[in-house]
This record gives structure tokens, C-alpha cells and sequence, in this order.
């Protein structure tokens, strides 16, 4: 890609494959300063879900795969098949030590902190992360036949009567007495006779087509929403602590260790109890706005879980909104942080009471 195309990329910008498809839209664009050094996206790159609704699914597009950009519109040299086996679905590596990546059964090396006193010393070496996965519903429409509507015209037969006026003759004889006077012809021995013919006027009927009225017929695009069920699975977390040896157990009041360890333990352990409370409570705020309680609840767990984090205590939002988001984008990428902040302050403000 040429350089000068860093200046023209935004969020919200469309992005197109090689065939014209349409990809997903911009959702954060990385220069190659956040991209870190090692990043396979060649200098930087786009953050674009691709899931339904924006939810779900991101592939990190580097730049080195953009072929131009047109206005709002980025096209790539690659087709939206390709995407996946180029690795484009993995977030990129970056060699930040805070944005190092645990996977369970692997480990890197970050920078050095000095633990608080009290607390004994962990090396990078012996940690490890284990991503909990949960599946998701991905409706997909397709068109299907459900009825057939057939016009046609058939011929039959009514009785009608029409009223029409007719003129006719009738004779009539009148008698006038008058003066006498000669008569100008001699009277005949046969007498004499006077025919009137009568006539009148005789209906016959005649029939021609008419057009009476139209029929016009067509489709039209009516939208409903529709609800779909499906049952999905996910992984929970459970602890068994063997010999009382977890981080922050059985320590006195005394202790100012900010241990995430313990605190993610209690949070999930309790959530099971405090589930149902927080659901309706959702349900009954936002419920009304559409979408579903289990879309939301991975970022109500997550605020629920911060309420034992020592270092957020006594604390208001804003002071550590910052770092809760910095950690919410590390652990959980496949969630923007502008969709889950609503649900992880709602349960964190109720359940430390601010």
C-alpha cells in the first residue's frame, strides 16, 4: 500500500474485496506505531468486524493488502475467502509487554514489576491465561417459495333486463254531425271501404363487449422481525483451590496486594448467585431497546468481577474507566469497548453501591 493512504483511512469507511463484496466497515485504524514492530500487518492495520451486526467475528487487514481507496470506500487486492487463511482473523502481535498474549498452555515474557509488599514474587515465566470461549447465534436468510397466487378470468351467464321505450299505433273513429249538403258522387249499391294500416315499433337486442374494470396485480417487500432459538454452549470458569495455596487465600485484612486472580475467582464463583438479580435488572432498564440478555452478560459478569479488585476501591467510574477499558480491550478483542462499557459500569456501580 503507498504511504500516503494512512491520511485517508478512518473508521466507519467501508471495505471491499478484490470481487466488489463488502467485507464490514472500519472499526479502529493502527498506524505502525500501535501495530508493534513485529505485527505481520506489514505497517500497520484496519480493525474490521465482520460478524453479524458488527458483534462477533474481526479480521486485522494490513495495509500491505489494500489495493486503493475511493472516497468512503477501501478496496483490497484479496478476496473475503481469503481472509482467514491469510491469518487475517488473528489479532496481530505487538512486542508492547502490556499487550503481551497468554494462550492456556503457552506463556510470554513481559516486563518486570515489583510486587507490593506482602505479596510474594511471580515471574512472568509461570503464567498462564486460559480463554473462555462461548459460542454464538449467526443468522443467515435465505428466499424460499411459501405460496403462489394465480389470476385468471371465467365466463358466466346472468339473466339482465333493460327498459326500453316503443312507439305504436292505434286507431280511432269519430262521428261529426255537420251541415247538410249535396253529395258530389251518387251512392253506390257495395258500399264504400277505408283501410288504415296500424304499425309499431319492435325491440331486438344486440350485445358487444364492454370493459367493466381492471385487475392489476404485483409483489411488494413487506420487513417483520422474526425470533429464532437455538441452544449454544459456553465454557465457565471453575477454581478448585488444592492445600489453600491460591493467591490472597487466607490472608488477614492486613494485605493490600491487588490480586486480578482472586478477584476474577470471586467474581465468577459469586456470579452464579448474583445472575439472575442483574438479568432482570437489565431487563427491566434496556430490555426495551432490543437484543438479548445473553449478548450483554460476558460485559455484566466482567463489571460484577471488578468490585473485588483492591485497586478500584472507594474509587468513582471515571477515575478507573481507563484502565478497566485498556484491560476489557486486551482480554476480550472480539467485543468493542463502546458495546460492553454500558453493561460493565451498570453492574459495577450496583454492586459497589455508587
Amino acid at each position: 500500500m503507498a504511504t500516503n493512504y494512512i491520511e485517508r483511512l478512518s473508521n466507519g469507511m467501508d471495505v471491499y474485496d478484490s470481487s466488489g463484496d463488502k467485507i464490514g466497515t472500519v472499526d479502529d485504524v493502527y498506524d505502525s506505531a500501535q501495530a508493534g514492530e513485529k505485527s505481520s500487518s506489514g505497517g500497520g492495520y484496519l480493525r474490521v468486524p465482520t460478524g453479524f451486526l458488527g458483534l462477533g467475528r474481526e479480521h486485522h487487514i494490513p495495509f500491505s493488502a489494500i489495493r486503493s481507496v475511493e472516497g468512503d470506500h477501501i478496496n483490497l487486492s484479496v478476496t473475503k475467502n481469503k481472509l482467514d487463511d491469510l491469518g487475517y482473523g488473528e489479532s496481530p502481535t505487538s512486542i508492547e509487554a502490556d499487550r503481551a498474549d497468554y494462550v492456556a498452555g503457552e506463556s510470554t515474557t513481559s516486563a518486570t514489576t515489583t510486587p507490593p509488599p506482602g505479596v510474594a514474587d511471580r515471574s512472568d515465566s509461570e503464567q498462564q491465561r486460559l480463554q473462555l470461549r462461548e459460542e454464538e447465534l449467526i443468522p443467515r436468510k435465505r428466499s424460499v417459495q411459501t405460496g403462489e397466487v394465480r389470476l385468471q378470468t371465467e365466463v358466466v351467464e346472468e339473466q339482465r333486463t333493460v327498459e326500453v321505450p316503443i312507439t305504436r299505433e292505434e286507431v280511432y273513429v269519430e262521428r261529426h254531425p255537420i251541415d247538410r249538403r249535396p253529395s258530389d258522387r251518387p251512392m253506390s249499391d257495395r258500399g264504400e271501404t277505408i283501410e288504415v294500416p296500424v304499425t309499431e315499433e319492435e325491440v331486438t337486442v344486440d350485445k358487444r363487449a364492454v370493459v367493466y374494470e381492471e385487475v392489476e396485480v404485483g409483489k411488494r417487500a413487506v420487513q417483520e422481525t422474526e425470533s429464532v432459538d437455538a441452544n449454544v454452549r459456553r465454557e465457565e470458569l471453575r477454581v478448585e483451590d488444592e492445600g489453600n495455596v491460591l493467591a490472597g487465600a487466607g490472608q488477614g485484612t492486613g494485605s493490600s496486594a491487588p490480586s486480578r486472580t482472586t478477584a476474577s475467582t470471586s467474581g465468577t464463583t459469586g456470579w452464579a448467585a448474583a445472575r439472575s438479580g442483574y438479568r432482570s435488572r437489565w431487563q427491566e432498564r434496556y430490555g426495551s431497546q432490543g437484543g438479548r440478555w445473553e449478548d450483554v452478560e460476558p460485559a455484566y459478569q466482567y463489571g460484577y468481577g471488578l468490585r473485588d479488585q483492591t485497586q478500584y476501591r472507594g474509587k468513582k467510574w471515571a477515575d478507573i474507566e481507563p484502565d478497566v477499558q485498556r484491560d476489557w480491550t486486551r482480554s476480550h478483542p472480539n467485543t468493542p469497548w463502546d458495546r460492553a462499557s454500558q453493561g460493565i459500569r451498570d453492574a459495577w456501580e450496583n454492586a459497589t453501591n455508587h
